[in-house]
């Protein structure tokens, strides 16, 4: 957005609760990379030049591409500037912060649409003996004791958490609702590349049949990993995760 803000020369500045790429920084486990392949990272006049293409960003790297575009594009930028009250004003809005206050003719809402964690009221009633954490707050197996893992959800994220804690020896039972399972490659190529030749990632949202249904899908079951291999429950299944149906509404992408 601020890229584009400068092309039609419109003063504006980027306020940062935390550092550039803050989220990447503080609220993705170790291990995690992109679902999408490398030539698939993309900004305006900024994307991919290395001799992966077809491989999977790692968080570092990830941090690494955002913070080079800012500086590319000299994104005005201000960090460790915390928002928390926007108000509309008879000119425009006062955008309040923990460094001052601003006055601006509009405000672009750009904190993405998953930084807080939608945790269940009666997970205060689970005894505190039982460390409970989100994908937020998850980093690695060796947080967790050498007993039993119930994993919430089973789209993307989850199952690869799942996964993950499996393979470190640990019991894991995977609650699984709505999901949608998909295979990383389909004849020789990604599945976002079938999306994107086909189209389906330039469809407008008033394109869409349900549009309210389509923000309440579930995510692929995807996984970014270097040996491009599938990740669903068929995969948790053979390595010995056990699964809890709390929903039947399922999704399957068969080739």
């Amino acid at each position: 957005m601020s890229r584009c803000l400068c092309d039609h020369s419109i003063d504006h500045v980027v306020l940062e609760r935390g550092e550039i790429a803050h989220t990447w920084r503080t609220e993705r486990w170790d291990s995690l990379r992109l679902l999408t392949p490398n030539w698939q990272s993309r900004l305006p006049g900024f994307g991919y030049n290395g001799d992966d293409p077809h491989g999977y960003w790692t968080v570092a790297e990830v941090i690494e591409f955002i913070a080079s575009y800012a500086k590319a594009i000299s994104a005005p930028v201000l960090t460790q500037t915390k928002v928390t009250l926007v108000r509309s004003t008879e000119t425009g809005y006062l955008v309040r912060t923990d460094q001052g206050d601003w006055l601006c003719q509009a405000v672009v809402v750009a904190s993405g649409g998953c930084n807080v964690a939608d945790v269940p009221s009666f997970a205060n009633k689970v005894p505190r003996s039982i460390m409970q954490l989100t994908a937020q707050d998850y980093r690695n197996p060796e947080q967790l004791a050498d007993s039993g893992v119930l994993v919430v959800g089973a789209s993307s994220s989850g199952t690869q958490i799942a996964h993950e804690i499996r393979r470190s020896g640990r019991p894991v039972i995977l609650s699984v609702g709505e999901h949608i399972r998909a295979p990383r490659l389909y004849r020789g190529k990604d599945l976002q590349w079938w999306m994107d030749a086909a189209g389906v990632l330039d469809e407008r949202y008033d394109e869409v049949d349900d549009i309210a249904r389509a923000r309440r899908v579930a995510s692929l079951q995807l996984a970014g990993t270097p040996d491009r291999s599938t990740l669903d429950i068929n995969t948790l299944t053979d390595i010995g995760a056990v699964f809890r149906i709390i929903a039947q509404h399922v999704r399957a992408f068969r080739s």
